[in-house]
């Protein structure tokens, strides 16, 4: 029977699928405390321009994380079904 696989090495998707979903939760803590350290100067830079920098980087940084992150973690969870239907499928032609 001919192999007709759409992945000649499972294994090598799914790693990358797995370091794809560790990386976007690393990156979510590193800005996580990033944006914690941000918000505690605040109490030692106290004026106008430190609150239009903590808008602009709220705004423009860590918004701009979240939704690549929520974009990286959807496409870890798509590799991630996509590699279990392939199993499922190299399973049955085994048998």
């Amino acid at each position: 029977m001919a192999d007709n696989s759409i992945m000649k090495n499972v294994s090598q998707v799914e790693t990358y699928g797995k370091n794809l979903q560790q990386v976007q939760l690393q990156v979510r803590e590193i800005f996580k405390k990033l944006q914690a350290q941000t918000k505690s100067i605040g109490s030692v830079w106290q004026d106008a321009q430190f609150k239009q920098f903590e808008a602009d980087f709220n705004q423009n940084i860590v918004k701009a994380v979240n939704e690549m992150t929520v974009k990286m973690e959807n496409e870890a969870n798509y590799i991630k079904n996509v590699v279990a239907l392939q199993r499922q499928i190299q399973a049955q032609k085994i048998r």
